[in-house]
Protein backbone atom coordinates (compact mmCIF):
# COMPACT_ATOMS: atom_id res chain seq x y z
CA UNK A 1 0.00 0.00 0.00
CA UNK A 2 2.55 2.76 0.92
CA UNK A 3 5.24 3.85 -1.89
CA UNK A 4 8.04 2.26 -0.45
CA UNK A 5 11.25 3.30 -1.92
CA UNK A 6 13.14 0.04 -0.95
CA UNK A 7 10.42 -2.12 -3.22
CA UNK A 8 11.09 -0.33 -6.29
CA UNK A 9 12.92 -1.61 -9.54
CA UNK A 10 15.95 -0.49 -9.73
CA UNK A 11 16.22 -1.32 -13.80
CA UNK A 12 12.86 0.38 -14.87
CA UNK A 13 11.55 1.89 -11.49
CA UNK A 14 8.52 3.67 -13.73
CA UNK A 15 7.71 3.74 -17.29
CA UNK A 16 9.38 6.49 -19.66
CA UNK A 17 5.73 7.61 -20.51
CA UNK A 18 4.22 7.40 -16.98
CA UNK A 19 2.68 10.55 -15.38
CA UNK A 20 0.86 11.56 -11.87
CA UNK A 21 -2.81 11.57 -13.94
CA UNK A 22 -1.96 8.85 -16.36
CA UNK A 23 -5.90 8.81 -17.19
CA UNK A 24 -5.84 12.18 -18.04
CA UNK A 25 -8.96 13.07 -15.60
CA UNK A 26 -7.55 16.61 -14.77
CA UNK A 27 -7.87 17.40 -18.67
CA UNK A 28 -11.79 16.61 -18.82
CA UNK A 29 -13.01 18.50 -15.90
CA UNK A 30 -15.82 19.91 -16.58
CA UNK A 31 -16.22 21.84 -13.55
CA UNK A 32 -13.29 22.05 -10.58
CA UNK A 33 -13.53 17.78 -9.60
CA UNK A 34 -15.67 17.07 -11.73
CA UNK A 35 -14.68 14.87 -14.81
CA UNK A 36 -16.74 14.27 -17.42
CA UNK A 37 -14.93 11.08 -19.68
CA UNK A 38 -17.89 9.00 -20.48
CA UNK A 39 -21.05 9.25 -22.30
CA UNK A 40 -23.33 9.00 -19.14
CA UNK A 41 -20.99 9.23 -16.44
CA UNK A 42 -18.90 11.79 -14.71
CA UNK A 43 -16.79 11.39 -11.80
CA UNK A 44 -17.32 13.83 -8.74
CA UNK A 45 -14.01 14.54 -6.74
CA UNK A 46 -15.45 16.31 -3.23
CA UNK A 47 -12.07 16.38 -1.70
CA UNK A 48 -7.97 15.80 -2.07
CA UNK A 49 -7.55 13.27 0.92
CA UNK A 50 -7.91 9.91 1.61
CA UNK A 51 -7.08 7.48 5.04
CA UNK A 52 -4.80 6.01 2.67
CA UNK A 53 -1.55 6.45 0.56
CA UNK A 54 -1.26 3.57 -1.57
CA UNK A 55 1.55 3.88 -3.90
CA UNK A 56 -0.12 2.79 -6.92
CA UNK A 57 -3.12 5.20 -6.40
CA UNK A 58 -4.76 6.47 -10.14
CA UNK A 59 -5.01 10.00 -8.13
CA UNK A 60 -1.91 10.56 -6.46
CA UNK A 61 -1.33 13.92 -8.61
CA UNK A 62 -4.46 15.26 -6.40
CA UNK A 63 -4.02 13.88 -3.18
CA UNK A 64 -1.81 14.36 -0.44
CA UNK A 65 0.58 17.49 0.18
CA UNK A 66 2.73 18.91 -2.61
CA UNK A 67 6.44 17.46 -0.94
CA UNK A 68 9.44 19.63 -2.13
CA UNK A 69 9.66 17.70 -5.26
CA UNK A 70 6.16 16.95 -6.68
CA UNK A 71 4.14 19.94 -6.45
CA UNK A 72 0.94 18.19 -6.02
CA UNK A 73 -2.61 19.45 -8.14
CA UNK A 74 -4.62 21.86 -5.69
CA UNK A 75 -8.55 23.00 -6.08
CA UNK A 76 -8.69 26.37 -6.31
CA UNK A 77 -12.32 27.43 -5.59
CA UNK A 78 -13.56 27.01 -1.93
CA UNK A 79 -15.93 23.20 -1.54
CA UNK A 80 -18.99 25.42 -1.57
CA UNK A 81 -18.39 27.19 -5.07
CA UNK A 82 -16.95 23.94 -6.18
CA UNK A 83 -20.24 21.65 -5.40
CA UNK A 84 -22.35 24.70 -7.03
CA UNK A 85 -20.67 24.42 -10.36
CA UNK A 86 -20.83 20.25 -10.43
CA UNK A 87 -24.39 20.56 -9.79
CA UNK A 88 -24.98 23.54 -12.35
CA UNK A 89 -23.51 21.16 -14.87
CA UNK A 90 -25.37 17.93 -14.01
CA UNK A 91 -28.75 19.43 -13.96
CA UNK A 92 -27.53 21.28 -17.46
CA UNK A 93 -26.36 18.05 -18.55
CA UNK A 94 -29.54 15.31 -19.26
CA UNK A 95 -27.35 12.69 -20.49
CA UNK A 96 -25.39 12.35 -17.66
CA UNK A 97 -27.44 9.79 -15.40
CA UNK A 98 -24.28 8.26 -13.20
CA UNK A 99 -22.48 9.86 -10.48
CA UNK A 100 -19.37 7.86 -8.97
CA UNK A 101 -18.94 10.67 -5.83
CA UNK A 102 -15.35 10.38 -4.91
CA UNK A 103 -12.32 11.82 -3.92
CA UNK A 104 -9.77 11.01 -2.31
CA UNK A 105 -12.03 9.28 -0.44
CA UNK A 106 -15.53 10.04 0.96
CA UNK A 107 -14.96 8.47 4.32
CA UNK A 108 -12.55 11.78 5.11
CA UNK A 109 -15.70 14.05 4.09
CA UNK A 110 -17.57 14.95 7.22
CA UNK A 111 -21.38 12.91 7.22
CA UNK A 112 -22.94 15.93 7.72
CA UNK A 113 -21.44 17.70 4.30
CA UNK A 114 -21.49 14.70 2.73
CA UNK A 115 -24.89 13.91 2.85
CA UNK A 116 -26.03 17.56 1.87
CA UNK A 117 -24.16 16.77 -1.51
CA UNK A 118 -26.13 13.42 -1.76
CA UNK A 119 -29.52 14.88 -1.18
CA UNK A 120 -28.81 17.40 -4.27
CA UNK A 121 -28.01 14.82 -6.33
CA UNK A 122 -31.13 13.24 -5.68
CA UNK A 123 -33.39 16.65 -6.91
CA UNK A 124 -31.58 15.94 -10.27
CA UNK A 125 -34.04 13.93 -12.28
CA UNK A 126 -31.44 12.55 -14.56
CA UNK A 127 -29.32 11.54 -11.61
CA UNK A 128 -30.41 7.59 -11.67
CA UNK A 129 -26.99 6.40 -10.10
CA UNK A 130 -24.97 7.17 -7.65
CA UNK A 131 -22.13 5.30 -6.49
CA UNK A 132 -19.72 6.13 -3.06
CA UNK A 133 -16.06 5.21 -4.00
CA UNK A 134 -14.65 4.55 -0.35
CA UNK A 135 -11.24 2.27 0.02
CA UNK A 136 -12.11 3.17 3.83
CA UNK A 137 -14.26 0.71 4.13
CA UNK A 138 -11.30 -1.95 4.31
CA UNK A 139 -8.94 0.35 5.57
CA UNK A 140 -10.77 2.04 8.30
CA UNK A 141 -14.55 0.24 8.17
CA UNK A 142 -15.23 1.74 11.90
CA UNK A 143 -16.09 4.99 10.01
CA UNK A 144 -19.00 3.17 8.11
CA UNK A 145 -19.80 1.59 11.56
CA UNK A 146 -20.06 4.65 12.95
CA UNK A 147 -23.93 4.95 14.15
CA UNK A 148 -24.33 8.69 12.69
CA UNK A 149 -22.77 7.43 9.23
CA UNK A 150 -25.24 3.86 9.27
CA UNK A 151 -28.12 6.16 10.59
CA UNK A 152 -27.33 8.65 8.05
CA UNK A 153 -26.82 5.87 4.99
CA UNK A 154 -29.78 4.69 5.54
CA UNK A 155 -31.89 8.58 5.19
CA UNK A 156 -29.90 8.55 2.05
CA UNK A 157 -30.74 4.86 0.91
CA UNK A 158 -34.32 5.89 1.67
CA UNK A 159 -34.72 8.72 -0.60
CA UNK A 160 -32.80 6.98 -3.14
CA UNK A 161 -35.27 4.41 -3.32
CA UNK A 162 -38.26 6.33 -3.18
CA UNK A 163 -36.70 8.30 -6.22
CA UNK A 164 -36.03 5.49 -8.18
CA UNK A 165 -31.96 6.28 -7.62
CA UNK A 166 -29.48 3.39 -7.34
CA UNK A 167 -27.18 3.94 -4.84
CA UNK A 168 -24.01 1.24 -4.50
CA UNK A 169 -20.51 2.03 -2.86
CA UNK A 170 -17.77 0.87 -3.75
CA UNK A 171 -14.62 -0.24 -1.99
CA UNK A 172 -11.25 -1.13 -3.26
CA UNK A 173 -9.75 -4.77 -1.86
CA UNK A 174 -6.40 -6.00 -2.97
CA UNK A 175 -5.75 -9.33 -1.12
CA UNK A 176 -8.05 -11.65 0.99
CA UNK A 177 -5.72 -11.30 3.92
CA UNK A 178 -7.48 -7.50 3.97
CA UNK A 179 -11.42 -9.21 4.45
CA UNK A 180 -11.46 -8.61 8.45
CA UNK A 181 -14.45 -9.76 10.30
CA UNK A 182 -14.73 -5.54 10.64
CA UNK A 183 -14.70 -5.16 7.20
CA UNK A 184 -17.89 -7.66 6.63
CA UNK A 185 -19.65 -6.20 9.89
CA UNK A 186 -18.75 -2.79 7.60
CA UNK A 187 -20.09 -4.17 4.79
CA UNK A 188 -23.10 -5.82 6.12
CA UNK A 189 -23.81 -2.30 7.90
CA UNK A 190 -24.06 -0.68 4.22
CA UNK A 191 -26.59 -3.49 3.01
CA UNK A 192 -28.45 -3.16 6.04
CA UNK A 193 -28.69 0.02 5.79
CA UNK A 194 -30.02 0.00 2.20
CA UNK A 195 -27.38 0.72 -0.24
CA UNK A 196 -28.55 -1.91 -3.15
CA UNK A 197 -24.98 -3.75 -3.48
CA UNK A 198 -21.18 -3.02 -2.10
CA UNK A 199 -18.63 -4.15 -5.01
CA UNK A 200 -15.21 -4.44 -4.97
CA UNK A 201 -13.24 -2.52 -7.50
CA UNK A 202 -9.50 -4.04 -7.24
CA UNK A 203 -5.90 -3.99 -9.05
CA UNK A 204 -4.30 -6.25 -10.10
CA UNK A 205 -0.54 -6.22 -8.29
CA UNK A 206 2.26 -8.76 -8.79
CA UNK A 207 3.20 -10.26 -6.06
CA UNK A 208 -0.28 -9.64 -4.30
CA UNK A 209 -2.94 -10.68 -6.42
CA UNK A 210 -1.69 -12.32 -9.66
CA UNK A 211 -2.20 -15.64 -9.63
CA UNK A 212 -5.49 -17.96 -10.00
CA UNK A 213 -5.13 -18.81 -6.55
CA UNK A 214 -4.63 -15.27 -4.77
CA UNK A 215 -7.76 -13.73 -6.82
CA UNK A 216 -9.80 -16.75 -6.14
CA UNK A 217 -9.50 -16.76 -2.99
CA UNK A 218 -9.95 -12.70 -2.93
CA UNK A 219 -12.96 -13.14 -4.86
CA UNK A 220 -14.47 -16.02 -2.64
CA UNK A 221 -13.55 -13.68 0.56
CA UNK A 222 -15.63 -11.11 -0.50
CA UNK A 223 -18.52 -12.97 -1.93
CA UNK A 224 -18.95 -15.76 1.08
CA UNK A 225 -17.49 -13.50 4.08
CA UNK A 226 -18.74 -9.57 3.15
CA UNK A 227 -21.25 -9.78 1.00
CA UNK A 228 -19.35 -7.33 -1.12
CA UNK A 229 -20.00 -8.01 -5.17
CA UNK A 230 -16.12 -8.98 -7.02
CA UNK A 231 -16.62 -6.33 -9.52
CA UNK A 232 -13.50 -4.85 -11.66
CA UNK A 233 -10.10 -6.04 -11.07
CA UNK A 234 -7.76 -2.83 -13.23
CA UNK A 235 -4.59 -3.55 -14.34
CA UNK A 236 -2.47 -0.89 -12.29
CA UNK A 237 -2.29 2.31 -14.05
CA UNK A 238 0.61 3.86 -15.89
CA UNK A 239 1.68 5.91 -12.79
CA UNK A 240 5.35 6.99 -11.43
CA UNK A 241 7.15 4.55 -9.61
CA UNK A 242 3.81 1.48 -9.90
CA UNK A 243 6.56 -0.62 -12.28
CA UNK A 244 7.30 -3.62 -9.83
CA UNK A 245 3.47 -3.84 -9.45
CA UNK A 246 2.17 -3.46 -12.62
CA UNK A 247 1.14 -6.88 -15.12
CA UNK A 248 1.37 -7.35 -18.56
CA UNK A 249 -1.79 -6.86 -20.71
CA UNK A 250 -1.06 -10.89 -21.39
CA UNK A 251 -0.70 -12.14 -17.99
CA UNK A 252 -3.99 -10.50 -17.13
CA UNK A 253 -5.48 -11.84 -19.93
CA UNK A 254 -4.21 -14.99 -18.98
CA UNK A 255 -5.85 -14.51 -15.24
CA UNK A 256 -8.99 -13.46 -16.86
CA UNK A 257 -9.20 -16.94 -18.65
CA UNK A 258 -8.14 -19.13 -15.83
CA UNK A 259 -10.58 -17.60 -13.34
CA UNK A 260 -13.55 -17.94 -15.16
CA UNK A 261 -16.09 -20.89 -13.93
CA UNK A 262 -15.02 -21.15 -10.58
CA UNK A 263 -17.55 -18.51 -9.34
CA UNK A 264 -20.59 -17.37 -10.12
CA UNK A 265 -21.47 -15.48 -13.29
CA UNK A 266 -22.53 -12.59 -11.00
CA UNK A 267 -19.32 -12.36 -8.79
CA UNK A 268 -17.03 -13.11 -11.94
CA UNK A 269 -14.75 -10.03 -11.69
CA UNK A 270 -14.22 -8.38 -15.09
CA UNK A 271 -10.51 -7.60 -15.77
CA UNK A 272 -9.73 -4.60 -17.37
CA UNK A 273 -7.91 -1.98 -18.78
CA UNK A 274 -7.98 1.29 -18.01
CA UNK A 275 -6.71 3.11 -21.55
CA UNK A 276 -5.73 6.61 -21.58
CA UNK A 277 -7.77 8.72 -23.45
CA UNK A 278 -10.24 5.79 -23.99
CA UNK A 279 -11.41 4.16 -20.53
CA UNK A 280 -12.02 0.96 -19.19
CA UNK A 281 -12.03 -1.66 -21.67
CA UNK A 282 -12.02 -5.45 -21.15
CA UNK A 283 -8.69 -6.71 -21.81
CA UNK A 284 -9.57 -8.74 -24.34
CA UNK A 285 -11.01 -5.56 -26.49
CA UNK A 286 -7.55 -5.55 -27.13
CA UNK A 287 -7.73 -4.14 -31.45
CA UNK A 288 -3.64 -5.08 -31.78
CA UNK A 289 -0.93 -6.05 -29.19
CA UNK A 290 2.91 -6.20 -29.89
CA UNK A 291 3.85 -8.34 -27.26
CA UNK A 292 7.92 -8.08 -28.28
CA UNK A 293 7.47 -4.37 -27.25
CA UNK A 294 4.80 -4.36 -25.32
CA UNK A 295 2.40 -2.10 -27.10
CA UNK A 296 -1.36 -2.36 -26.91
CA UNK A 297 -3.28 -0.47 -29.56
CA UNK A 298 -7.37 0.27 -28.33
CA UNK A 299 -10.50 1.89 -30.51
CA UNK A 300 -13.14 3.58 -28.80
CA UNK A 301 -16.76 4.12 -29.50
CA UNK A 302 -17.48 7.76 -28.22
CA UNK A 303 -16.23 10.93 -27.46
CA UNK A 304 -14.84 12.09 -24.32
CA UNK A 305 -15.38 15.95 -22.83
CA UNK A 306 -12.21 17.45 -24.79
CA UNK A 307 -13.16 15.71 -28.08
CA UNK A 308 -16.31 17.37 -29.19
CA UNK A 309 -14.26 18.62 -32.44
CA UNK A 310 -12.29 15.86 -32.62
CA UNK A 311 -13.08 13.99 -36.24
CA UNK A 312 -11.12 11.29 -35.54
CA UNK A 313 -11.24 10.03 -32.29
CA UNK A 314 -13.51 7.49 -33.08
CA UNK A 315 -10.98 6.08 -35.78
CA UNK A 316 -7.39 6.87 -33.65
CA UNK A 317 -5.60 4.07 -31.95
CA UNK A 318 -4.77 4.47 -28.46
CA UNK A 319 -2.16 2.57 -26.56
CA UNK A 320 -1.08 1.36 -23.51
CA UNK A 321 2.50 0.06 -22.26
CA UNK A 322 3.14 -2.99 -20.99
CA UNK A 323 5.79 -2.81 -17.89
CA UNK A 324 9.16 -3.25 -19.95
CA UNK A 325 10.83 -5.75 -17.86
CA UNK A 326 8.37 -8.33 -18.98
CA UNK A 327 9.34 -8.27 -22.43
CA UNK A 328 11.86 -10.35 -24.28
CA UNK A 329 15.12 -9.24 -24.54
CA UNK A 330 15.11 -7.81 -27.89
CA UNK A 331 11.85 -5.65 -26.46
CA UNK A 332 13.59 -4.47 -24.01
CA UNK A 333 16.97 -3.26 -26.02
CA UNK A 334 14.50 -1.21 -28.29
CA UNK A 335 12.99 0.27 -25.09
CA UNK A 336 16.68 1.33 -24.09
CA UNK A 337 17.58 2.68 -27.70
CA UNK A 338 13.66 4.52 -27.90
CA UNK A 339 12.85 5.32 -24.33
CA UNK A 340 13.28 9.05 -24.70
CA UNK A 341 10.67 8.99 -27.82
CA UNK A 342 7.56 10.91 -26.80
CA UNK A 343 4.56 8.22 -26.88
CA UNK A 344 3.03 9.15 -29.82
CA UNK A 345 6.46 8.97 -32.11
CA UNK A 346 7.42 5.51 -30.18
CA UNK A 347 4.04 4.31 -30.90
CA UNK A 348 4.17 5.62 -35.02
CA UNK A 349 7.14 4.18 -35.25
CA UNK A 350 6.27 0.94 -33.72
CA UNK A 351 2.95 1.51 -36.88
CA UNK A 352 5.70 2.43 -39.39
CA UNK A 353 7.52 -0.64 -38.78
CA UNK A 354 4.80 -3.23 -38.79
CA UNK A 355 3.43 -1.56 -42.19
CA UNK A 356 6.92 -2.08 -43.37
CA UNK A 357 7.36 -5.65 -42.55
CA UNK A 358 4.12 -6.40 -43.79
CA UNK A 359 4.26 -5.06 -47.17
CA UNK A 360 8.03 -6.92 -47.52
CA UNK A 361 6.12 -10.04 -46.35
CA UNK A 362 3.59 -9.51 -49.28
CA UNK A 363 6.29 -8.61 -51.52
CA UNK A 364 7.74 -12.58 -50.55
Amino acid sequence: MLPVFSDRRVDWPSHPYSTRDSLHEHDMWVAEGLTHRYPTKVLAELLSTCPQYCGHCTRMDLVGNSTPVIPKLKFDLKPVDRYDAMMAYLRATPAVRDVVVSGGDVANMPWKNLEAFLDRLLEIDNIRDIRLATKALMGLPQHWLAEDVVDGVGRVAAKARERGVSLAIHTHVNSAQSVTPAVAAAARAMLDAGVRDVRNQGVLMRGINDSVTQLLDLCFALQDEAWITPYYFYMCDMIPFAEHWRLSLAEAQRLQHDIMGYLPGFATPRILCDVPFVGKRWVHQVDTYDKELGMSFWRKNYRTSIEAADTEALSREFVYYDPIYTLPESGQAWWREHGELDAANAAAEVRATASREASIAQLV
